[in-house]
């Protein structure tokens, strides 16, 4: 099992985490947790252009880059983690602790860090 896999299995077994996976900045799966292909291939694509869209206004506003962003639905969380050439996404309830996924998605990209398979 690679290292990301199981990292990205750890922080989606917590209590916080519902999935998750890491795409390329271009939508590409690396590593999925949702099951359903067609799906996590769907919320790649559009978690890109949100992330493209985030970067284009931040750097409009004179703001290199973001580490982490929440996007907030009436059914859940979306955290978006920038990891250099690749992004990692959390799904989550709406009632969680938003400390506690923040910590669980730093030791994740800590731990993909470690295992310098991905550029962070």
């Amino acid at each position: 099992m690679s290292t990301i896999k199981s990292t990205l299995g750890i922080l989606c077994s917590n209590d916080f985490v519902r999935s998750g996976l890491i795409i390329t900045k271009d939508g590409m799966i690396i590593e999925s947790a949702i099951e359903n292909t067609s799906e996590a291939e769907t919320l790649g694509a559009f978690m890109s252009q949100i992330v493209l869209t985030i970067k284009n206004s931040l750097s409009e506003l004179g703001y290199n880059e973001f580490t982490r962003y929440v996007i907030q639905s009436s059914k859940g969380q979306v955290f978006l983690m920038d990891l250099g050439q690749s992004v990692m996404i959390a799904l989550t309830d709406l009632d969680v602790d938003i400390a506690k996924v923040n910590i669980a998605l730093f030791q994740a990209a800590t731990e993909i860090k470690k295992s310098g398979r991905l550029d962070i």
